[in-house]
């Protein structure tokens, strides 16, 4: 599986592509970039968080192309910018080439990838603690334990 440094280069993008300080978005950009945002969100493999496999995902990280739920959104934040760049999937403007980072992502190739050789059993489900799925998560994009 490709790594999402990898298949940013391979789309011709870069880590600063997602650099969000000073990012000036017109209207037609952002009507733009939402409508593939949404066609994102209709894709099966989206439609539940890529941490804890909750229902209706509204969150993001950019950078790493995944979807995710509230809960896990503020886990994310906590990450840091440096490996989680986190951003609302309706409230928040993306830039085209964002939006299209995530279709090409997704959560399915982004599990395949940071999950490849975890146990099935470690991943958390919507009802396990705060503290397992914080847990899980900085194992997962932290640490990249699998």
């Amino acid at each position: 599986m490709t790594s999402p440094s990898e298949a940013m280069a391979e789309m011709g993008l870069s880590v600063e592509d997602f650099n969000m300080s000073g990012s000036q978005i017109s209207t037609d950009e952002k009507n733009k970039a939402q409508k593939i945002m949404d066609a994102c969100m209709k894709m099966p493999e989206n439609r539940h968080c890529a941490d804890c496999n909750a229902l209706g995902p509204r969150w993001a990280s950019m950078n790493l192309g995944i979807f995710f739920c509230l809960n896990c959104s503020g886990i994310h934040r906590r990450l840091g910018v440096h490996i989680s760049k986190v951003k609302s999937v309706t409230l928040d403007g993306w830039k085209i080439k964002w939006a299209q980072w995530m279709k090409e992502r997704g959560n399915k190739k982004s599990n395949e990838y940071w999950e490849a050789t975890m146990a099935e059993h470690k991943k958390p489900t919507e009802s396990s603690s705060s503290m397992a799925l914080e847990e899980f998560i900085r194992a997962k994009y932290e640490r990249k334990e699998w």
